[in-house]
């Protein structure tokens, strides 16, 4: 019984600091955001959390969530702006004012993100600079390897 109670305590100390390390190593990175994946209705799905930019990608942590490794990563060679609004009324009630909703598609999902206009600002600038894929450099051993199998097939 005793090793049981020692289990447990081992257990709720790692979930505590996990907890800790998490909260120290994004608090003070990355752009706060409310997501949710579409289809949504009404002011349903949306997951409070933050967006931190790792080069080409960004990573969306949830709020509540104890993982150390993002949530959702975004691409941004795969990503489409499609559009922004402005939140509904229903929305408007548990969003900050000024708030802007993007609507982004990556690959076949599709994501509403709201976010401040600063936030918005620079998530626009940061997808709109992305290299086009023919200009994204490769890796030599890719390139070597995806000539010599052309050489092969011929």
């Amino acid at each position: 019984m005793e090793f049981i109670w020692y289990g447990l305590a081992i257990v709720a100390w790692t979930v505590v600091m996990l907890a800790v390390w998490r909260f120290y190593m994004l608090r003070s990175s990355g752009s706060l955001v409310i997501l949710r994946s579409m289809p949504a209705h009404g002011a349903h799905g949306w997951r409070h959390g933050l967006i931190r930019y790792n080069g080409s990608c960004v990573e969306y942590y949830k709020l509540r969530s104890l993982s150390p490794v993002a949530t959702i990563a975004i691409s941004r060679q795969h990503t489409q702006l499609v559009n922004s609004r402005q939140p509904t009324t229903n929305e408007g009630e548990f969003m900050e004012p000024g708030t802007k909703i993007v609507n982004i598609v990556v690959g076949d999902t599709e994501y509403e993100i709201a976010m401040d206009a600063r936030s918005e600002m620079a998530f626009t600038a940061w997808l709109e600079s992305a290299p086009s894929l023919r200009l994204e450099r490769v890796d030599p051993r890719e390139a070597i390897r995806h000539l010599t199998q052309k050489r092969n097939a011929t």
